[in-house]
């Protein structure tokens, strides 16, 4: 597998990394060839160099668990949009399809969010900052976003731009990263790092937007050394 463009490092020790289509589905239940999810994310464990890979059951909400310890075989089926811990070995991991995954990094934690429309409505981005103030006290915070839907491609209703506003609106279609960036920074973020890379129009990634039911889903993944 070859990570390198999409492989960041973090404070304190910290890495995140954003797969694409070539790394395969990381869904076990969702998009073409989701029964192969468990090979996939254990050569992704393999590469990173974590004990564990660390999943959710995401259901575009809010709430960020705390890894406290190895992840449970159970913990696919935790509700939760983001995962923040303070270990060393452990991958916090969310599958996206066009939502933004976004990393978050300190000298003492690290967390990666699934924020789509609904999580950035939700308050998902200052939640995963909360957690990290909890795991890390006033540590400085870095914010990575991944790939995702890009104001290149993402058109949205008018009731999805009621909720946040023209700021973000160029015509029909709405900036989701922009949108992040603000918030992140009103959280209380040092820095936001952007990947700049669009999940519908870029080949090399899964979009729901663009393949519907067959999209496989990407992971990112944050983990300390």
């Amino acid at each position: 597998m070859t990570h390198a463009d999409f492989r960041v490092e973090l404070p304190g020790g910290g890495h995140a990394l954003f797969t694409g289509r070539a790394d395969g589905n990381l869904s076990s239940v969702a998009g073409e060839r989701s029964e192969d999810a468990g090979e996939a994310r254990e050569r992704l464990r393999t590469h990173i160099g974590v004990e564990k890979l660390a999943p959710a059951y995401q259901v575009h909400g809010a709430v960020v668990a705390r890894l406290e310890g190895p992840p449970d075989p159970g913990s696919e089926r935790r509700h939760a949009d983001g995962q923040a811990t303070a270990l060393s070995g452990i991958g916090a991991m969310v599958l996206t399809a066009d939502c933004l995954p976004v990393a978050l990094g300190s000298a003492s934690a690290v967390a990666m969010l699934h924020a789509g429309w609904r999580g950035l409505a939700a308050g998902v981005l200052e939640s995963g900052v909360a957690a990290m103030r909890e795991l890390g006290g006033e540590d400085e915070i870095v914010a990575v976003v991944g790939p995702g839907a890009g104001v290149c491609c993402y058109e949205v209703g008018p009731e999805i731009h009621a909720i946040f506003g023209e700021a973000h609106r160029e015509g029909a279609r709405i900036d989701l990263r922009a949108i992040a960036r603000e918030r992140l920074l009103a959280a209380g973020v040092a820095e936001v790092r952007d990947v700049r890379a669009c999940t519908i129009c870029d080949e090399r990634f899964f979009s729901h937007r663009g393949e519907g039911a067959r999209a496989g889903r990407q992971a990112g993944v944050a983990w300390r050394s």
